[in-house]
């Protein structure tokens, strides 16, 4: 991974230590099974499912209302959005496509991603940080991995298909291609960061937390469960030299 993506992401885990707090281990993770047996992504499991997701990621979820909707069959547009967080004068909305609830894990994900707006936009701290959209759709893609989400992100991004029918684009408007950077990827990539790229900020997060050998990683895809060991080397090879 190039060096200017592991400094982007060294310096925004610094500063969510410094918004939310420290990361420890003590703090839960959402792994495969977070998200019960029977889940069929109705109102009430659904707003269930954005409370305990709240529950991990600290969000008060008290005053947002949670909106399913259904996507058409074809969709044409290929910066479909499958959730998106909206704040009015009087009420505070995520909107949630009901059918990525076929993917449970993946569904939650999708809720993550929309509460981590919630901490950064609702939260105000979105305002103080100047940041370009882009950038602010890959730093709350971050937030979920600061927050205990990160597993289920980082296995979503890794392997949401194409096919069932429709593109999976969280709000915003970066298109397929800027997404994915090429014009035949076959899986369809869930968020802003890459595998390869929650990989290394989960190596971050572990170190953060004085994890050397994080006992979640067996919960990883293939390919991000890689990029954090080639992570973790990565860190912990300066002190190793330091050491000899």
């Amino acid at each position: 991974m190039p060096q200017e993506q592991r400094t982007w992401t060294e310096r925004w885990l610094r500063w969510c230590a410094k918004e939310f707090g420290p990361a420890t281990p003590r703090r839960e993770i959402a792994l495969p099974g977070f998200v019960p047996a029977d889940f069929t992504g109705t109102q009430e499991q659904a707003e269930l499912l954005v409370r305990r997701v709240g529950a991990v990621m600290g969000a008060d979820v008290s005053g947002i209302s949670v909106l399913l909707v259904e996507s058409p069959e074809k969709v044409q547009d290929r910066k479909h959005q499958v959730g998106e967080y909206r704040k009015t004068l009087d009420r505070t909305v995520i909107e949630l496509d009901r059918r990525v609830a076929a993917r449970p894990n993946s569904f939650a994900a999708l809720v993550a991603h929309e509460l981590a707006h919630a901490r950064l936009i609702g939260e105000g701290r979105v305002a103080r940080l100047g940041i370009s959209h882009a950038e602010e759709e890959r730093l709350t893609d971050l937030v979920t991995v600061y927050l205990g989400m990160g597993v289920l992100s980082a296995n979503a991004a890794d392997d949401y298909a194409k096919a069932a029918g429709y593109s999976v684009m969280p709000v915003g408007e970066l298109t397929d291609r800027m997404l994915t950077g090429r014009r035949d990827q076959p899986l369809h990539r869930m968020g802003y960061l890459s595998p390869v790229e929650y990989g290394y900020a989960l190596a971050c997060w572990s170190t953060m937390r004085d994890e050397t050998d994080p006992p979640w990683a067996r919960h990883l895809k293939a390919s991000v469960r890689d990029a954090l060991m080639r992570g973790l080397a990565y860190r912990a090879a300066p002190r190793q030299a330091g050491a000899g």
